[in-house]
């Protein structure tokens, strides 16, 4: 899970108390508790639009936004273990199996949402090819693929749970964390942020042009295709960039550290609190996407 839910600090059972690391135990499950309870409803009534929205959307479009929510409903699915998890405070109650499925399924779901948040604005650009319905199902199953495999390590970690201070039990922490893993995610996410980016430049370009010989109602169309993608341009760089800016430096701290896994409390670096921040803002993507398609479809509205 690259550290996704982990910082290196020994707090929480064993003498520690939240207010040791309030970053950790008090800002992160409330931006959880947050997503859970705004993302998960919003995003499953997404989900029952696009469904029954039939060509209304235009087959493709229909098929990246379906995706998208159904993303954002697997990522508010894993919270309610997080929530439990960091209440405890980082102590997991579940077999080991609930934390490598809830590892993966974080992990799949957050870089699911990244990929098709890049189909979508490629989509919404105009790219003939990735407006049919084959090539879409193609992507799709692509992008799916893709994150089953970032999965992976997740889900063949040779450990894990791992014995924290006081009896606590660690889920996915300590050492979970590799570089390599880290720098493939942060490529991944760049290239998707530099997608979306190109097609919002490419749509705002197109509408700024002298209007030509194309039908007039091409210039709300590009309006309403604009306004998605700069919405999803918006949660890239607000919910998801912080994240990935400061994975690997995260990363390389935490392999530094490797074998500071003792049975106390450790003083929190600035890094680990900015990086426990970073996860807060990574967990709102999923409120925010629907409030892009309610302000940029409005068959969806």
């Amino acid at each position: 899970k690259s550290g996704m839910n982990s910082s290196f600090g020994d707090l929480g059972t064993g003498g520690c108390s939240p207010w040791d690391d309030p970053a950790r135990f008090i800002v992160v499950p409330t931006a959880y508790a947050l997503a859970l309870g705004l993302g998960l409803p919003s995003n499953v009534a997404a989900l029952a639009v696009f469904l029954r929205s039939g060509g209304r959307l235009g087959q493709a479009l229909r098929l990246y936004l379906l995706n998208l929510a159904l993303a954002d409903v697997l990522f508010t699915l894993t919270l309610p273990l997080w929530l439990t998890y960091y209440l405890g405070p980082a102590h997991w109650p579940f077999p080991e199996a609930a934390c490598r499925a809830a590892g993966a399924i974080y992990y799949v779901s957050t870089y699911e949402a990244v990929a098709f948040a890049a189909l979508i604005s490629v989509c919404r650009c105009g790219l003939v090819a990735l407006r049919r319905r084959g090539p879409a199902r193609a992507a799709c199953a692509s992008a799916w693929l893709a994150g089953l495999a970032c999965a992976a390590p997740s889900l063949a970690a040779p450990h894990a749970l791992r014995p924290g201070p006081g009896g606590s039990v660690r889920c996915l922490e300590h050492g979970w964390a590799r570089s390599g893993l880290a720098y493939a995610t942060v490529a991944f996410f760049a290239a998707a942020f530099l997608l979306v980016f190109a097609a919002y430049v490419s749509l705002a370009r197109a509408l700024a042009a002298p209007s030509g010989p194309s039908p007039a109602p091409a210039g709300p169309h590009r309006r309403a295709a604009r306004t998605m993608v700069l919405g999803l341009l918006l949660v890239f760089v607000l919910c998801l960039a912080p994240y990935h800016l400061l994975l690997a430096p995260w990363v390389a701290g935490q392999e530094g550290a490797a074998g500071g896994d003792g049975g106390g409390c450790h003083a929190t670096s600035t890094l680990d609190v900015l990086h426990t921040l970073s996860l807060a803002l990574l967990s709102l993507n999923s409120c925010l996407d629907p409030l892009i398609y309610c302000f940029s479809v409005r068959r969806f509205r």
